[in-house]
């Protein structure tokens, strides 16, 4: 079965240079390559000609943020016939050993998009994403495992609720049944979120494969409250930018696209926003190690 791994890239040359060579290093590789480059003007496209002359190399505007470039990737899949396409981020560290377990778990689960497990590069034994859950009062999400030991997975599969696009396999089949990623709704994040519940709304099954992991250098990815105090500037940022998962227009778009309910909805939307200004808060006022220990404390709690 032939399978195809797309990743977008945008002016991080060196991101994207360190992600191919992690994912080029084993041995036996395979896979088709498609990188999608969104009018980079720092040299990523003429380094991975020079570098890695196999990766089908796809040009596009500034203006293709993750979705757009994703799904140009994705159409280019479906020209050479895969019959799967693994979306990927450039600022992951990914072995084709672990590329090659995802495609095994999805020739076992024939009507399923399957993703990897994901840990820290910073801390390879410690989990940022295995699966999520949805909250039984409210329509979160919450993070399973987050913050576990990796070594103490069993390595089985798993169904979850809600995966993400970090490292995840779709098949062929699933743009056929419900279309692309929206770029017009969720032109950056929440397009990979969006695509998974619509696939599990007609019938396909989301797995986590613990057996299979990538490492991911969190410090590149978007805008987290989480990682760093944030002043006023960085506060109209995360609530503006398309780089920031509280983006109020695209998180109240998603949120109403995939309510269970008015009142899940309007109750969902206040404690995201409540919660944000309490992270903030908390991270001005505490010192880190506490900070790090409460938010743990909470992300437990949460997963529960």
């Amino acid at each position: 079965m032939k399978t195809a791994i797309v990743i977008p890239v945008f002016n991080r040359k060196e991101v994207t240079l360190r992600f191919l060579e992690s994912l080029y290093s084993g041995n036996n590789f395979h896979f088709s390559v498609i990188v999608v480059d969104s009018g980079s003007t720092d040299g990523t496209a003429v380094a991975i000609r020079n570098k890695y002359p196999d990766v089908i190399l796809l040009e596009t505007t500034p203006g293709s943020w993750w979705a757009a470039a994703t799904n140009i990737g994705v159409k280019e899949a479906e020209k050479k016939g895969c019959e799967f396409v693994i979306t990927c981020n450039d600022d992951n560290y990914v072995s084709a050993e672990s590329i090659e377990r995802l495609v095994g778990t999805a020739r076992d689960y024939p009507h399923a998009l399957v993703a990897a497990t994901v840990c820290y590069y910073s801390d390879r034994d410690s989990i940022l994403f295995a699966g999520r859950k949805r909250s039984a009062v409210t329509d979160r999400f919450f993070y399973i495992d987050n913050g576990r030991r990796y070594s103490e997975l069993d390595g089985k599969i798993r169904e979850v609720d809600l995966l993400h696009g970090m490292c995840t396999l779709f098949p062929a089949s699933v743009f056929r049944d419900v279309g692309y990623f929206d770029e017009h709704a969720f032109p950056h994040l929440f397009a990979d979120d969006d695509l998974a519940l619509r696939a599990r709304k007609a019938g396909y099954c989301l797995l986590v494969d613990t057996g299979s992991v990538i490492f991911n250098d969190h410090m590149e990815t978007g805008l987290n409250p989480y990682y760093s105090k944030s002043g006023p500037l960085s506060i109209i940022r995360m609530l503006v930018s398309r780089k920031s998962a509280f983006q109020v227009s695209t998180r109240t778009r998603f949120l109403w696209r995939h309510r269970r309910s008015l009142a899940s909805f309007v109750l969902t939307w206040l404690s995201d926003y409540c919660r944000l200004l309490l992270v903030i808060t908390a991270r001005w006022i505490l010192p880190d190690k506490y900070f790090s220990k409460i938010a743990r404390c909470y992300l437990e709690f949460a997963s529960r």
